[in-house]
C-alpha cells in the first residue's frame, strides 16, 4: 500500500464515530488486510470505522471478502430502541463508501453468527472487537451513562416497546466466546487481531494472555499500543 492511499481513506474514516479506533490502529488493520488477502472477518463493527477501513483494503485488492458480525442493538430477538439507529448508520457508511459488493453483514451475537458460517470455510484475517468482558451469562445491564449517551428508551419485543428498567434481555456474551468460536476457523498462517488490550478491559487481556500468548498455536507479532496481532502456527 501507499501512505497516500491510506491517508485518503483515513481522512474520511476518522469522521465515523469510534473513540477506540485511532489512526495507527486503522493503518495496522489496513496493512494487514492487504498482506493477507482472502476471507476477512470482523467481530464487532459499531458505526463502521474499522469496517470501511478493512473493506477498502479488500476492495483495492480486487479479491476476497469482508464479513462483519455485530448485534447492532439486536439482543436475542429484542431490538434495543435508541435515539441512534446503529444498524442504519453502519449500512449508510458501507453504501457511501460503495463497499456493498465486498462487505456482508451478519446481525447476531457470536454464538448465533457462527451458525451462518460454512463449516469448512477458513478465515485469513480475524479481527475481534466485540464484547469486552471475559465471559458473562444473564441479564444485560445497561449503565446509566450509556442510557443517557445513546438515548436508550427500551426494548422492542413482540412489536411492543418495554422500558429499559422493566426488561433486561438475558444471553451469553464475552471475549472468551468470541475467541473460542472464531479463532479455530483461522487458517494456518492466518492472522488474528484482538483490539483493546489494556487494563480497562481485563477480560480481553485474560483471553490474550491465556489463549494466545500461552498457546503454541499462535506466534505473537505485536502486543502493544492496545492491540494484539498473532499468526496461527
Amino acid at each position: 500500500m501507499t501512505d497516500t492511499k491510506f491517508s485518503e481513506i483515513w481522512n474520511r474514516a476518522q469522521h465515523i464515530s469510534s473513540p477506540f479506533m485511532p489512526e495507527e490502529h486503522a493503518q495496522l488493520l489496513y496493512d494487514l488486510a492487504l498482506e493477507n488477502p482472502g476471507t476477512v472477518v470482523e467481530i464487532g463493527s459499531w458505526h463502521g470505522r474499522s469496517s470501511v477501513v478493512l473493506g477498502s483494503a479488500v476492495k483495492s485488492l480486487g479479491e476476497g471478502h469482508l464479513y462483519c458480525f455485530d448485534h447492532w442493538n439486536l439482543i436475542e430477538g429484542a431490538e434495543c430502541i435508541m435515539d441512534q439507529d446503529i444498524w442504519k448508520i453502519w449500512n449508510d457508511h458501507i453504501a457511501a463508501w460503495q463497499l456493498q459488493e465486498v462487505v456482508t453483514p451478519g446481525r447476531a451475537y457470536s454464538q448465533k453468527a457462527v451458525e451462518q458460517w460454512p463449516a469448512n470455510k477458513t478465515i485469513d484475517l480475524l479481527f475481534i472487537d466485540g464484547w469486552h468482558e471475559y465471559l458473562e451469562s444473564g441479564p444485560l445491564i445497561i449503565p446509566p451513562e450509556d442510557i443517557r449517551e445513546y438515548g436508550i428508551k427500551g426494548w422492542l419485543k413482540n412489536g411492543e416497546m418495554i422500558p429499559t428498567h422493566e426488561h433486561q434481555p438475558s444471553f451469553d456474551r464475552g471475549a472468551k466466546i468470541d475467541f473460542d468460536i472464531w479463532a479455530p476457523k483461522v487458517r494456518t498462517g492466518g492472522i488474528l487481531i484482538i483490539h483493546d488490550l489494556n487494563s480497562d478491559f481485563p477480560g480481553v487481556m485474560k483471553v490474550w494472555q491465556e489463549d494466545v500468548e500461552s498457546s503454541k498455536e499462535w506466534t505473537i507479532i505485536q502486543s502493544e499500543n492496545n492491540i494484539g496481532v498473532a499468526q496461527k502456527s
